[in-house]
């Protein structure tokens, strides 16, 4: 089977463009990473260039598609999830059997 380059879903610091390169050339995503951060110095150097490296990474995250399906914009921000905080405030959780378990539940008193 011909191999694809994808973004990384697991080898990931902003969207995965780094970690699917190293993927698919089988090497360290460190050295893609250093090797993107000394290009981006380079160009940050001279004037006219300092976007080019802002620029590239957009294009590479738009053209290749992630590792999973369905790489949309919301994976750029994978860690973040606008429910969690509201999960995190409640005072029950699932137990294993399937059941609600309640945490810091104090009863009424009945006049």
């Amino acid at each position: 089977m011909k191999k694809k380059i994808r973004r990384s879903s697991s080898d990931r610091f902003l969207a995965g463009v780094c970690g699917g390169i190293a993927e698919y050339f089988d090497i360290q995503s460190k050295y893609v990473r250093i090797g993107y951060l000394i290009f981006t110095l380079i160009c940050s150097l001279i004037p006219r260039l300092a976007i080019l490296p802002v620029g590239i990474y957009l294009i590479l995250y738009l053209a290749i598609p992630q590792e999973t399906a369905g790489g949309t914009w919301s994976s750029f921000f994978h860690n973040v999830d606008p429910g969690a905080k509201m999960r995190n405030n409640s005072h029950s959780t699932q137990s294993q059997t399937g059941r609600k378990v309640l945490h810091d539940a104090h009863e009424r008193k009945s006049n």
